[in-house]
């Protein structure tokens, strides 16, 4: 487990890319996509972006 994903225990970054393609606002969604190249796609998602995305679990089910 991310020392960044304290909280987030459920949502990884697959899942948030997968999100993102409906998201409405197109700059939000290149900068998030870029962030998460960061990232494999098995971790999980840091608090720090679901936070600034206004995301939570309820989000993804």
């Amino acid at each position: 487990m991310s020392d960044l994903a304290k909280e987030n225990k459920f949502i990884t970054v697959k899942m948030l890319k997968e999100y993102l393609q409906t998201y409405p606002d197109q700059i939000t969604v290149k900068i998030y996509t870029e962030v998460l190249e960061n990232f494999e796609d098995e971790e999980l998602v840091p608090d720090l972006i679901l936070r600034n995305l206004g995301l939570s679990e309820e989000d993804f089910k």
